[in-house]
């Protein structure tokens, strides 16, 4: 192997290294475009299978049909040997007539195992392309297929991931709900202490204020008892009386 061709088949295998990289990268981040891109691939392993099966196929019709022209040619020029020997014989046509002939035909002999293998290849290339092309259309409806299987799956497990997104949003949704309500029972309970604390306060104003009232009501009694004693009380009076008391002593 030359240093050129030991290069580019380095260079080639790491260039083929390079691309399965970059493609298991691209399906692991983009698998949509890798899809096309593995099925635009197929498609033209496809094409130029097709293209080849194309010529191969006229390669053998080319090669049969030179098969065929040379079996009747040889087929022809042996019947016609007899007649060529009748006229050698009864003097008609020169003897290097008859070695033209036969050298002819004997070259045509000679050519006819070449022709029938070369037919035999073309046919047998042809044919394996044709079983190339049918396997590549094969593989390229086994990957439609699959692919829209796949498809099919991300779909049913993107909406699997959706269903259970919305069922964990509604779990959480009804556990602040419960939280809300938890909320507003203790709110209830400590406004509930708070009227229980200001009841509490009230009472022991209450207290304080009589405490501090039990001195006035007691100087009161005792001013009213001095008036009862001096005759200027009031307590008792009726409104007559109270109404001739504002007047003046004066008669209503």
């Amino acid at each position: 192997m030359s240093g050129w061709t030991n290069s580019f088949s380095l260079l080639a295998k790491h260039g083929q290294k390079l691309g399965d990289s970059l493609f298991a990268f691209l399906a692991a981040s983009d698998p949509e475009t890798a899809l096309e891109v593995d099925r635009e691939k197929l498609e033209q392993d496809l094409h130029d299978a097709a293209v080849k099966l194309a010529a191969a196929n006229r390669k053998r019709d080319d090669a049969q049909a030179a098969l065929t022209k040379l079996q009747n040619d040889i087929a022809n020029d042996q019947k016609a040997a007899g007649v060529l020997l009748q006229k050698l014989d009864a003097k008609e046509i020169d003897e290097s007539v008859v070695t033209d002939f036969t050298d002819n035909l004997e070259d045509m002999q000679k050519r006819l195992p070449d022709a029938v293998q070369d037919a035999a290849d073309a046919k047998e290339y042809a044919d394996t392309l044709n079983e190339i092309v049918t396997s590549v259309k094969s593989r390229l409806e086994d990957f439609d297929r699959a692919a829209k299987q796949a498809t099919r799956d991300i779909d049913r497990a993107k909406a699997d991931v959706e269903r259970q997104q919305m069922r964990a949003a509604q779990a959480q949704e009804l556990e602040a709900m419960r939280n809300g309500t938890g909320t507003v029972s203790t709110a209830l309970g400590a406004l509930g202490q708070k009227a229980t604390q200001l009841r509490d306060e009230a009472a022991a104003l209450q207290t304080v204020n009589d405490v501090k009232a039990k001195p006035e009501a007691r100087a009161n009694a005792v001013e009213e008892a001095r008036r009862i004693a001096a005759g200027t009380s009031t307590q008792g009076e009726s409104a007559a009386d109270r109404l001739r008391r504002l007047a003046g002593g004066q008669s209503v």
